[in-house]
């Protein structure tokens, strides 16, 4: 039996940080000799290269983290056209297959100690076009997640609907991640808001990140960054 721990990484929508916050999550793991793996199950996006096709995403955290894996088992379904899994799956030919999935996670979690896992969106994405959502495979995995959510006007109430969906699917939010503050006392204000009705930890707060560009793997000062902003041990001991 195997002791790694995994988490997974869920948006309240797309495009709010997660291959970010993936990506400074793996780089502090790593540097402080955790051995984390990173596994991007479904991704839709990315570049032809002399050897294949490959994620923005799983390319982006590679590039930040030093970490190295075949893509083939850590993103075994990718997909050139990005919209939602279900409909480039249709749109390309071929299907996300969950066995194939978990097949792939149990061979990681006996290799690594710790797995990040980066969804694909939120939790209600369909990932096949009969309706498998993205909650269900997080549940076949038994994880937890940890939920990366916007600062900005509308976050209070994506947040509290995610939470929610997750307690009565019975998924444990294991902590919130902020992605893109400003600064701004409205955004303050949303994020304590979100502490004190959801009762769920705080683990971070992100503040914007200039010069970072996932598809051309530009970092940033990322890895600075979370550095500063990020207690590893302390997520740790929440998941």
């Amino acid at each position: 039996m195997s002791g790694a721990k995994g988490i997974y990484i869920i948006g309240t929508d797309t495009d709010v940080g997660k291959t970010v916050v993936c990506a400074g999550l793996m780089y502090l793991l790593k540097s402080k000799g955790y051995d984390p793996c990173y596994f991007k199950p479904v991704s839709s996006g990315g570049r032809d290269t002399e050897n294949g096709f490959f994620s923005y995403d799983a390319s982006f955290v590679k590039a930040v983290s030093g970490f190295d894996e075949d893509d083939n088992m850590i993103n075994p379904f990718r997909f050139r056209i990005p919209v939602s899994p279900h409909l480039a799956s249709e749109m390309e030919g071929f299907a996300v297959d969950k066995e194939i999935i978990r097949d792939r996670y149990n061979k990681l979690i006996e290799k690594y100690r710790y797995i990040v896992v980066e969804g694909c969106g939120g939790l209600a994405v369909p990932l096949t076009k009969d309706g498998y959502l993205q909650f269900q495979l997080v549940k076949e995995m038994g994880l937890g997640c940890i939920l990366i959510s916007r600062t900005t006007l509308g976050t209070i109430n994506h947040t509290l609907l995610t939470v929610s969906f997750a307690q009565n699917a019975g998924i444990p939010i294991k902590g919130i991640v902020f992605s893109g503050f400003s600064g701004d006392d409205a955004e303050r204000d949303n994020i304590e808001t979100i502490r004190h009705l959801t009762k769920v930890p705080v683990i971070g707060v992100i503040p914007k990140i200039e010069g970072i560009n996932v598809e051309d793997k530009a970092l940033g000062e990322l890895k600075s960054v979370f550095e500063k902003t990020i207690d590893i041990e302390e997520l740790l001991a929440n998941v």
